[in-house]
């Protein structure tokens, strides 16, 4: 059986990232299936795996990789390897020449296309999840499969490398430093492995900070705060930031130099899927942005700070404030309604654009929130219950596992899908 799963990077590593952890896990689950991936942007496939070459058709573990734009390549290719099962990952619709193929007027062979949706904390994604669509062609048949956080969505991708890092800090750091020395050589994975102590007592408090453009002069503010108050009454404790390259490394260097490097900061070279998963979960904090990072923090099982894709009219507060909701009880089973509210404030005003005018529900997603909270103070409140909130994090970590495994659920659906269309 052949799948292909199209991508179409939008946000450089959100897209791709989810696409390619599916990939994995699919490929871990199943070694004797097909896959082909389509793909816009092979610059940002590259980055996190490293081997994508720029080429309109190659072998990457053993997969067939396209890139989306080589329109004659791709007809060929798919037109002499054709798929009975279609993903296509956040509406990110089909490249002419497919659907060049899927409704040619001699067509005999059914198709199943999965819409995968965008991961939201959303309500209405239950109801969404198994949704069929129409299409033009009676052969050519869709369905919406949404990522989710409930038992009534299809869950998070649970692959085996994120898992085995989950629950084993020598095995996370051993992937983390073999991506490191692979691109820098000893020095900076020597230097890494310290911070994080390598398997025996850590000497830092490490964080994690990727995010989209915008000022982190608040951030960077709570950061240095923290590690005083940390210090009056731990004269040994000191932060560290982990800088990851991409859009906020600049933004975040800035805010750093301006208030006088105030705690260490090590710039990351471009990190391996499983070795940048490897340091979310072995880090203390993160800050974190976009979908397939999103997902990775809340498995973590670590407090961490969610900058979401910006939208027009402020529709990211939607978003936040739903994410918000759902893990709410966590806290306040633990009797911490202050802490929630505190958490729920740095959340939201992380997020706001600056002079952005809200549509309605954004407007009303913001209700109940001290919108004109300082930011660098609001994210100072959370920071200084972290050690509390891991068991909230830890919790919530756990229930989203026993939801399931995303790539098992969609299998389900696919596998049964191409049995009713006689495969």
């Amino acid at each position: 059986m052949r799948i292909t799963l199209l991508c179409k990077v939008v946000d450089n590593y959100g897209d791709i990232g989810f696409v390619y952890r599916l990939s994995r896990n699919l490929a871990e689950r199943n070694p004797a299936l097909e896959i082909t991936l389509v793909v816009s942007n092979l610059e940002s496939f590259s980055a996190m795996a490293p081997g994508i070459k720029n080429a309109p058709v190659q072998k990457f573990c053993g997969w067939d990789i396209l890139d989306w734009n080589a329109e004659n390549d791709c007809r060929m290719f798919s037109k002499k390897n054709p798929s009975t099962v279609i993903l296509e990952c956040f509406q990110c619709g089909r490249p002419g020449w497919l659907d060049e193929i899927l409704f040619d007027k001699g067509r005999t062979q059914t198709v199943q296309i999965v819409n995968v949706e965008y991961l939201t904390a959303e309500k209405w994604a239950d109801d969404f999840h198994l949704l069929k669509s129409g299409t033009r062609s009676s052969l050519v048949k869709k369905i919406n499969f949404m990522p989710g956080f409930t038992k009534k969505t299809g869950g998070l991708v649970l692959d085996n490398d994120f898992m085995e890092s989950l629950s084993d800090r020598k095995s996370a750091i051993k992937k983390l430093m073999s991506c490191v020395e692979k691109k820098n050589g000893g020095g900076l994975s020597k230097q890494i492995a310290e911070m994080l102590g390598n398997g025996e007592e850590k000497k830092l408090f490490n964080v994690t900070v990727f995010a989209y453009e915008k000022n982190l002069d608040a951030m960077v503010l709570a950061l240095k705060e923290f590690q005083t108050l940390q210090k009056k009454s731990n004269p040994d404790f000191e932060l560290n930031v982990f800088a990851p390259p991409g859009l906020s490394f600049e933004c975040f260097e800035k805010s750093w130099n301006k208030f006088g490097k105030p705690f260490s900061m090590v710039p990351l070279p471009y990190l391996s899927q499983t070795a940048w998963d490897a340091l979310l979960v072995l880090c203390d904090f993160n800050f974190i942005r976009g979908e397939d990072s999103f997902s990775r923090a809340c498995l973590s099982g670590k407090p961490f700070i969610w900058n979401a894709y910006r939208q027009d009219e402020e529709f990211q507060l939607v978003k936040v404030q739903a994410f918000v909701d759902l893990i709410e009880p966590y806290f306040i089973e633990e009797n911490r309604q202050k802490e929630f509210e505190d958490y729920r404030d740095a959340m939201m005003v992380y997020n706001k654009s600056p002079d952005a005018e809200p549509c309605p529900d954004a407007f009303d997603a913001t209700r109940g929130c001290d919108m004109d909270k300082d930011e660098g103070k609001a994210i100072l409140h959370v920071l200084k219950n972290f050690s509390r909130q891991r068991k909230t994090f830890q919790t919530f970590s756990k229930s989203l596992i026993s939801n399931g495994n995303l790539t098992e659920n969609l299998e389900h659906l696919v596998f049964e899908s191409d049995q009713r269309l006689g495969s």
